[in-house]
């Protein structure tokens, strides 16, 4: 009975552990086929199965042979290869990682045996001392030896949980993590050497008789565990740092891209009012100078003489020419204009006949969000646009490029919108509502959208992006009053 038990636990243990090796793998590569939903348990159904062959053949794994932990170790990985999406790199390091945390969970709890031992010597003495009988003695053993059997399962499997949790709450960086894994590969190594290291000499043979060298030394019901939780330690908060760090590496990149995206506004604006009062001071001569030329024109025909249309003609022209000299998108602010018409000139010169309107994007006076947001909100939101009018153009020269920026307001919240058509590819970031950017250098991919982002939360707003078809939607929503 106790057997049929204890096999039944170890089942249960093992299907748990095969859920805890499943959510690490959920977290970092996508199943290579998607045909089924439950394609994405595929890692986890190989681990119980692999255990459960174990266990029927009664091959030891709790705790495993070194042989079989490598065994094990090479099976999952042939699996993982197969199953999964990513690098080679990517999946060995899951499965390093994921061995060395329930390989030390099984160290850090496996001393509680150290107590098992204790209640027996307990109720070895209270047999001794007549206190039990034979009868309960004999029944109170295994009843021991199977809570406590439970007590170290459950420990360690709380403890691989746990350490799993952590690593994927703590897992923000997909790409760059991929870029350069090593540094995170090796704390994890070093920890399966241990493991195996601590399996090598925890059972030493002297004259033929097998000796745990928790017997012969006590003391290491508290140094093993220690040193096993310890490393466990060691191995997340290596992982934090490394992700911490590339928190740090992209948040500075975003301040200075920021810092440069302002100071661009401030350029922009003064350069773009020197030039159009430049413009004005023109057309306000060429007014003067058409107000001559139409009254020399006009005396002429009254002399008799006769023009010829295309004179006439021409000089209508001209007049139009002049009427639309200075003609600019005026939205109400001298940042979202020059981020506007900055952009929009841009956009003509690189991919010609686009369509491009602002006319229904006002930014009023009484607005309360600050100007520069707005500047940086309309910047990147444009920037994207027209990357992606650039990539559509490649790919389909003959499409229809557009985009179209508009605002309005809903009760208090005030809401700009820019809209675009795109190739109808999308690339979600990993562990993110975000769209992937197409640019080459990992470190940028997103920025501007985060960007954005940022500006809103200021204001009690936040970011939408809305994909129909081939139009691409980008909604900001900023509390305006």
């Amino acid at each position: 009975m106790s057997n049929c038990l204890s096999n039944l636990f170890l089942i249960a243990l093992c299907m748990f552990e095969g859920f805890c090796l499943q959510y690490l793998f959920k977290a970092f590569v996508k199943p290579r086929w998607n045909i089924a939903k439950s394609s994405q348990y595929a890692i986890g159904a190989v681990w119980v199965l692999y255990h459960l062959i174990c266990l029927a053949t009664n091959v030891t794994f709790y705790p495993s042979s070194i042989v079989n932990l490598f065994i094990y170790m090479g099976v999952l990985f042939a699996f993982s290869s197969l199953l999964y999406q990513g690098s080679i790199l990517l999946k060995l390091f899951l499965l390093v990682q994921f061995t060395a945390i329930h390989e030390l969970s099984i160290w850090t709890s496996s001393s509680l045996i150290c107590l098992n031992s204790k209640m027996v010597e307990l109720l070895g003495m209270g047999l001794h001392y007549e206190v039990l009988s034979l009868n309960v003695f004999v029944n109170l053993v295994p009843i021991s030896t199977l809570l406590f059997i439970g007590l170290i399962g459950i420990a360690r499997e709380a403890l691989t949980f746990a350490f799993i949790q952590r690593i994927v709450k703590k897992y923000q960086y997909p790409q760059p993590f991929e870029k350069d894994i090593i540094p995170y590969l090796l704390p994890a190594v070093a920890s399966v050497i241990t493991a195996i290291l601590i399996r090598l000499l925890i059972i030493a043979i002297e004259e033929g008789t097998t000796i745990l060298l928790y017997d012969k030394y006590p003391k290491l019901y508290i140094i093993i565990p220690m040193l096993a939780i310890t490393l466990l330690l060691a191995n997340l908060f290596s992982f934090e740092m490394f992700q911490n760090m590339i928190g740090w590496q992209q948040e500075h990149t975003e301040k200075q891209i920021l810092e440069n995206q302002v100071t661009n506004l401030k350029n922009s604006i003064a350069e773009m009012e020197c030039v159009y009062n430049g413009i004005r001071s023109v057309k306000h001569d060429m007014k003067n100078h058409m107000i001559v030329l139409q009254t020399l024109l006009h005396d002429q025909k009254e002399a008799g003489y006769v023009l010829s249309p295309e004179v006439e003609q021409y000089f209508k022209g001209l007049q139009i020419s002049v009427e639309q000299l200075d003609k600019r998108i005026s939205t109400g602010n001298p940042v979202s204009d020059a981020a506007i018409n900055g952009k929009f000139q841009y956009a003509k010169k690189e991919i010609p006949n686009i369509f491009l309107d602002a006319d229904e994007f006002i930014l009023p006076n009484t607005i309360s969000v600050k100007a520069y947001d707005i500047g940086i909100i309309l910047s990147n939101g444009l920037d994207n646009a027209i990357e992606a009018c650039q990539n559509l153009q490649k790919t389909e020269p003959e499409a229809s490029t557009y985009i179209l920026v508009r605002s309005f307001w809903k009760g208090k919240m005030y809401f700009i919108e820019i809209e675009n058509s795109f190739d109808g590819k999308i690339q979600m970031v990993a562990n993110n509502e975000l769209p992937c950017s197409t640019k080459k250098d990992p470190t940028k991919h997103g920025i501007g959208l985060r960007n954005i982002r940022n500006c809103a939360k200021k204001y009690a707003g936040d970011m939408d992006c809305i994909i129909e078809g081939k139009k691409f939607v980008l909604s900001v929503m900023l509390k305006g009053t």
